[in-house]
């Protein structure tokens, strides 16, 4: 990943994460780029909205000259990335709330079975 795209990308995923309450996959990973974050910078800048380009400006300074810093973040952000892309929450009308990750068919097991259930309900 180019060096300035994964530090715009740490940025927006560590503020993300400062706004958000833990919990769930998504958050964790979060939460795993800001901790990463603030450890490595502790003492040196805090990490709010307000120092947005700062802290990007910090990571990528960091980046060019330590490579495990690089590849760590990289990792980290790689994470966050693949866990937003692939897990889909939805309500259905019914009040059944459906949590799916990686779902490539477009279908839910039992997805049918809600519908034919409405029926009996209205």
């Amino acid at each position: 990943m180019e060096l300035s795209v994964l530090a715009l990308q740490a940025v927006n995923i560590a503020l993300w994460a400062v706004d958000k309450a833990a919990g769930g996959a998504l958050e964790k990973a979060g939460t795993d780029v800001l901790d990463f974050l603030t450890n490595r910078f502790q003492g040196k800048l805090q990490i709010r909205e307000s120092e947005r380009k700062l802290l990007e400006a910090a990571i990528l300074s960091q980046a060019e000259w330590d490579n495990k810093f690089q590849e760590d973040l990289e990792r980290l952000v790689n994470n966050y990335q693949q866990l937003q892309n692939t897990t889909v929450s939805q309500n259905t009308q019914s009040g059944v709330n459906l949590n799916v990750n990686n779902n490539n068919s477009g279908t839910v097991i039992g997805q049918q079975n809600i519908g034919q259930q409405q029926q009996f309900f209205r």
